[in-house]
């Protein structure tokens, strides 16, 4: 059985023609979290990463979807506020918070 990330994902894959999906785990709020990235072409010719995470914050789950038009490898990849609850490493600060 597939989890709801796991078929969001692939449905999102659906939607574009000849997408890559990869899983990766990542972190929701300096928790760790699984995700999957999908990347596709765009109408307009250039490329399209989507990062597809879930997890759980404070004690509720959470289902974060993120397009960007750059591959992203290093939290600074990720634009400020949607970083404050996807990372891609652990950052000291989010992850000495209680």
């Amino acid at each position: 059985m597939k989890t709801a990330p796991e078929e969001f994902a692939r449905q999102m894959k659906r939607e574009h023609k000849r997408t890559d999906m990869a899983p990766f785990e990542c972190y929701i709020a300096g928790k760790p979290a699984k995700g999957f990235k999908l990347s596709y072409m765009t109408d307009a010719g250039g490329m399209a990463y989507q990062l597809i995470v879930s997890g759980v914050a404070n004690g509720q789950p959470v289902l974060v979807q993120l397009t960007l038009d750059i591959d992203p490898y290093k939290n600074e990849d990720i634009p400020a506020l949607p970083r404050q609850i996807v990372q891609l490493t652990p950052t000291a600060q989010l992850t000495t918070a209680k």
